[in-house]
């Protein structure tokens, strides 16, 4: 994640996290360890577990400036970080 976040300002996005177990403190607790400073979306209402279909962890959605999802990753490839640029480039 950290690399993603140091292409955020040069390739115009952002990385967000969105907590949809309710579990706030076991997040908090990861991302310290990791040394991850990704903001994190509460989903209280399931939003992204329901309309989204989030029913795994992790789930990457690049969601261009229009609000249209582009491309959903299910999972952690090694390779996450080029997935996400050639989305971006081909947007």
């Amino acid at each position: 994640m950290e690399e993603l976040r140091e292409l955020e300002d040069a390739m115009g996005f952002r990385v967000l996290l969105l907590n949809w177990k309710d579990r706030l403190n076991k997040t908090r607790k990861i991302l310290e360890q990791s040394n991850c400073r990704v903001p994190v979306l509460m989903d209280c209402r399931e939003y992204g577990r329901k309309v989204l279909v989030v029913n795994y962890t992790p789930t990457l959605f690049v969601v261009d400036e229009e609000g249209i999802i582009r491309s959903r990753i299910v999972g952690a490839p090694e390779n996450i970080v080029n997935i996400v640029v050639e989305v971006l480039q081909a947007i």
